[in-house]
């Protein structure tokens, strides 16, 4: 098991090709990463915020990825935000559900044909680390994704 966030970023490097159904699901997917975002860039996109190590290691692995994404549709998949694109995206949650988001959430993703977001929760207890926010739920409903540990976030 690994420790490190962008450890586990990169062991999805292993389906950069595009694969035809991966376990149940039917569509031909594929991953892709940006390069890295420097440290420079990830602090002007969080002006005057701490940013959590885990994305820094993130976006330091790569600016932008999206993960096993439908490649024949665009239907299906993940988009891990980059830093300027999480803040933006963060900022216009904040303002439309102020009463679900905190101030040290950050919207890190968002699914492909659905409206569910990804959400880093640093202050959310009981192990709800990452969050899938849930577009009609309040945050109570919303389901945690993986702990706080990145080494649970993915077998080894």
């Amino acid at each position: 098991m690994t420790d490190d966030a962008a450890e586990v970023l990169n062991a999805f490097r292993a389906y950069t090709e595009p694969r035809d159904g991966l376990g149940d699901n039917s569509f031909k997917v594929a991953c892709s990463f940006d390069e890295p975002a420097t440290d420079v860039e990830i602090a002007s996109a969080w002006p005057g915020a701490e940013v959590p190590g885990e994305l820094a290691q993130v976006w330091s692995t790569s600016r932008q990825s999206r993960l096993f994404e439908d490649v024949d549709y665009g239907q299906w998949g993940l988009v891990l935000l980059s830093p300027e694109g999480a803040a933006e995206r963060t900022m216009q949650e904040r303002g439309q559900r102020s009463g679900d988001c905190r101030d040290d959430d950050v919207v890190i993703g968002e699914f492909l044909g659905d409206q569910e977001l990804v959400v880093f929760a640093p202050s959310e207890g009981d192990g709800r680390r990452v969050l899938v926010a849930l577009p009609m739920d309040d945050r109570p409903d919303w389901y945690s994704a993986a702990p706080a540990s990145p080494s649970s976030w993915i077998a080894t």
